[in-house]
């Protein structure tokens, strides 16, 4: 029996995102039900987690309790980790009477919108903004409806307490995307970074992300970190992070000041490249799997193409183009090792590794809409929920069955061809 290190990277896409809370929740039930009675076939053990926006939210509540803490001594195991999922997605549903009211208001415009209708856009800066978030408090909102900060406190609500020491020998990390809207950075919030500065991990990088500007930075896990990977900028303000230090093209020279941060959509959807950083290649994963979101395939159900569909495809285009290009470089790695071996550098610190694709059926990812990721109903939730239960029960199921001959990346992206193929008037 093999057990294989697996880094699970979770794809930002909205609420469409309850499909991971599905399919997370089942991969890691079935790690407990593996572990409890072995076999001789393969198994696993989860070392990672990343992600972006409602992604970023998923990968949190999975890592936060796997995650030791000295306040709270259910964390560090599989069941907190599925409490906290089930936790993050009923809560974030709308449940008060006026949640569910907005939440059905803001279908009906974004349908009206999309249908061509001319509606007075909304801006997250503007007095408005502010009046209606107090009116819909008063009225009875929670705040972890409301906005991150609630949410992810409740989510986490022992977050100062981790035990990091423990964390260190535990080896689960946690990375979560987004972009700093000012330098234009790719930056990424990172569980080992927090270590590092703690002195409980040492950093094997040679680079000082402060003396060459290369368009991406690692900072040290927080709440707000991961609220970043979720603040939209058509709905929220930039989340501001204080104190956060910047290079400049001074060479050995930074700057100190707010960091201003928008969706991981905008950088990273979600964090891969940076989980194949470890010091040695032992200490890589083995297998990544992406829980994709934004389908990479599409083929519209008619002929006649309007402008919500060009949206709704945008939106995935957007969605996939960061991550394609990580999954395409360690792609390119693993065609160098099988051609030259692993003996010499620069590729002795490298092992191959399988990509793997855990993805909505094709009916499903092709029949849901842009403007339905801002869906928050229990409902919608429980359903996006159960088909992730249903895709990863049969995805793990025929991973442990067929061993090595189980599909990998790019091949597993793509969906089998409608019965019925009908040119689109594209």
């Amino acid at each position: 029996m093999a057990t294989k290190k697996v880094a699970i990277a979770c794809q930002g896409g909205g609420t469409h995102a309850a499909f991971t809370w599905g399919v997370l929740r089942t991969i890691l039930a079935t790690k407990k039900r593996w572990d409890a009675s072995p076999t001789e076939s393969d198994t696993f053990d989860i070392t990672a987690v990343s992600g972006t926006s409602a992604g970023a939210l998923c990968a949190l509540a999975t890592w936060y309790g796997l995650t030791p803490n000295t306040a709270d001594e259910r964390c560090g195991t599989i069941d907190k980790a599925i409490e906290r999922l089930d936790f993050l997605w009923t809560t974030f549903a709308a449940t008060t009477p006026i949640e569910s009211a907005h939440n059905q208001l803001v279908g009906s415009l974004l349908h009206w919108k999309s249908q061509g209708l001319p509606l007075a856009q909304s801006n997250p800066y503007g007095q408005y903004g502010d009046l209606g978030l107090a009116g819909l408090s008063m009225l009875g909102a929670r705040s972890e409806y409301l906005g991150f900060s609630g949410l992810l406190a409740a989510l986490c609500p022992k977050f100062d307490t981790i035990d990091w020491p423990r964390l260190a020998k535990a080896n689960i990390r946690l990375l979560a995307g987004a972009i700093e809207v000012l330098s234009g950075n790719f930056e990424v919030f990172d569980s080992n970074k927090s270590l590092e500065q703690m002195g409980l991990l040492p950093d094997g990088r040679e680079i000082n992300q402060y003396e060459i500007t290369r368009w991406r930075m690692r900072r040290a896990i927080s709440l707000e970190g991961v609220a970043a990977s979720g603040t939209l900028p058509e709905v929220l303000r930039a989340q501001v992070i204080p104190n956060m230090v910047f290079p400049t093209c001074v060479p050995g020279r930074t700057v100190t000041r707010n960091g201003y941060y928008w969706d991981g959509l905008y950088s990273r959807n979600p964090p891969v490249r940076d989980l194949l950083d470890a010091e040695a290649k032992d200490e890589k994963p083995d297998e990544i799997w992406i829980v994709r979101i934004n389908p990479q395939e599409f083929h519209p159900a008619s002929t006649n193409i309007g402008l919500e569909d060009i949206r709704d495809r945008e939106n995935d285009l957007a969605g996939n183009l960061s991550l394609n290009q990580e999954l395409d470089s360690i792609m390119t790695v693993n065609q160098w090792l099988q051609r030259y071996g692993d003996s010499h550098p620069p590729l002795n610190n490298h092992k191959i590794i399988a990509v793997r694709t855990i993805k909505m059926t094709r009916d499903t990812a092709w029949g849901l809409k842009h403007t339905s990721k801002f869906n928050r109903s229990p409902e919608y939730f429980a359903a996006l929920r159960e088909e992730g239960r249903m895709v990863a029960e049969q995805w793990l199921a025929d991973w442990r069955r067929l061993g090595k001959d189980f599909p990998r990346y790019p091949n597993d992206a793509r969906y089998p061809e409608p019965v019925r193929w009908q040119e689109p008037s594209i």
